[in-house]
């Protein structure tokens, strides 16, 4: 990898690649096409690869817009978390590199983020959106949670609901209705763009 860094900016080795080969993942793992030991072992191999491009990536961005680390004008900042109890985050972390190679601050808070870590967060960065992911399905309860009390709290920032348990229409019909702001299922990463900068 590091040869071909010589050939090819790391955003394009990314987008190219490993968001090609996460998306053709997930679509395998909704099919249930893949065992347990299959889908860890390629969890495995793409947070490697990501952990890898990431500071090239990261470098990168900012040759591109001419700013230090501190002079930086995003187009906007996004939260993202996965949801408490849910320890699964290679999709989550996939589509904040997305969005960070197309100038998005992203607030990343890991995994098993509790709802109220999550809504402190919006509030302390200021964000323009936010997003929560999840791979089991107990994760779908607390997605709806959050939805909840985002409500409660009177955000108004769109809501973007991400992971291989969800579907667009449990998220229409479970989530959405919870929360008075855009709440949007994404299908994968390669959407993410598109699907934030018509919300954001």
């Amino acid at each position: 990898m590091t040869r071909y860094l010589y050939f090819r900016h790391s955003c394009s080795i990314f987008r190219l690649h490993l968001e090609h080969m996460h998306t053709q993942t997930c679509r395998i793992i909704s099919a249930k096409a893949v065992i347990h030991v299959q889908v860890i072992k390629s969890a495995r191999v793409m947070k490697k690869a990501v952990g890898y491009l990431t500071p090239f990536m990261e470098e990168e961005r900012l040759k591109e817009v001419g700013e230090t680390e501190n002079e930086v004008h995003y187009n906007g900042t996004i939260v993202l978390a996965t949801v408490k109890g849910d320890v699964h985050d290679i999709g989550k972390n996939i589509v904040g590199i997305v969005l960070g190679c197309n100038n998005y601050k992203i607030v990343d808070l890991g995994v098993m983020t509790p709802c109220q870590k999550i809504l402190e967060t919006v509030m302390q960065v200021k964000a323009d959106i936010v997003g929560v992911s999840g791979l089991i399905t107990p994760s779908l309860e607390e997605m709806i949670y959050v939805a909840k009390e985002m409500e409660r709290n009177n955000m108004k920032i769109p809501l973007l609901i991400g992971g291989a348990t969800t579907s667009k229409i449990h998220t229409a019909v479970k989530i959405a209705p919870k929360y008075n702001q855009p709440t949007v299922h994404v299908l994968d990463a390669s959407k993410s763009v598109v699907v934030v900068s018509k919300t954001c």
